[in-house]
């Protein structure tokens, strides 16, 4: 039960749980509620009527505790960032071939942008047939030499794609999923972490088009001088570590969670842009 939800059992004069209650109050009114309420025994553990006795205060709580209909609406309650925008964007490169240049410059054009919100995407070209995503700036802006760097079934040099940017978890907002579903495939260049699989989990659950995540071939994956050599972050947390190790096995990547167990660290998708690999 959320905070509005007690305050309206507390207007109705119905018991609740004080307890509970006073731990979803907020900060500055967990030590002081006694000055807006009374509060008398009820039957059941730890159940008391609450009477208002600070009618200024408890209109502010009721008012601010309202569920918000928007990001305007939650930003007026002081915390925008509890409601999610009402559109999204993606920066992407479109209609571009995989082995076009090889080169490790910066690309110098300017992506395009589209623009989604819960009805439309409205976007200024006609997108092909598959479509990388790219987690992180480095690798995006650089995406000819790290597309050569992949697997030879993503890098075909016969096929046309376009690249967008992921932006961290950004991305997995509900809005992009018209965008996404345009696709025949979405190929998905995340990080080898807890963040990049729990990323590519949310897309699973959004999006109905063929959804591939990226990954070294096997025999990298299973080679002890590639692991050590490319498997260089190290976790925040030890939970985390072993919360991949399950995602990863979770989503069939057995290899890539037995490269996590052994180890006890991630890569970087930046790792594709480097002299050793």
């Amino acid at each position: 039960m959320n905070l509005h939800q007690y305050l309206v059992n507390i207007e109705a004069n119905k018991a609740i749980n004080l307890t509970k209650f006073i731990a979803v109050l907020p900060a500055q009114h967990k030590l002081n509620w006694k000055s807006i309420f009374t509060h008398t025994p009820a039957s059941g553990r730890n159940q008391y009527h609450l009477a208002v006795i600070d009618q200024i205060s408890f209109k502010q709580l009721f008012d601010t505790s309202k569920p918000s209909h928007n990001r305007v609406d939650a930003a007026t309650k002081g915390n925008s960032h509890t409601h999610k925008t009402s559109m999204s964007y993606l920066l992407v490169y479109p209609d571009v071939f995989n082995c076009l240049v090889q080169s490790d410059v910066i690309n110098p054009q300017p992506p395009k942008v589209v623009v989604c919100d819960k009805k439309k995407c409205s976007m200024s070209f006609k997108p092909q047939k598959r479509l990388i995503i790219i987690e992180n700036q480095e690798t995006f802006f650089r995406y000819q030499a790290f597309i050569l760097r992949l697997r030879n079934d993503i890098t075909d040099n016969n096929k046309s794609v376009d690249i967008a940017f992921g932006s961290g978890n950004s991305v997995t907002n509900s809005f992009n999923s018209m965008y996404f579903n345009q696709y025949d495939e979405v190929l998905c260049c995340f990080d080898y972490d807890l963040g990049g699989l729990t990323m590519f989990a949310s897309l699973q659950k959004m999006i109905s088009t063929k959804l591939t995540f990226v990954l070294p071939d096997k025999a990298l994956l299973t080679d002890e001088a590639f692991i050590t050599s490319h498997f260089k972050k190290s976790p925040k947390h030890e939970q985390d570590w072993r919360q991949a190790i399950t995602l990863a096995k979770h989503l069939g990547f057995e290899n890539l969670a037995q490269a996590f167990a052994h180890s006890k660290k991630f890569m970087e998708q930046e790792v594709y842009l480097s002299d050793s690999f």
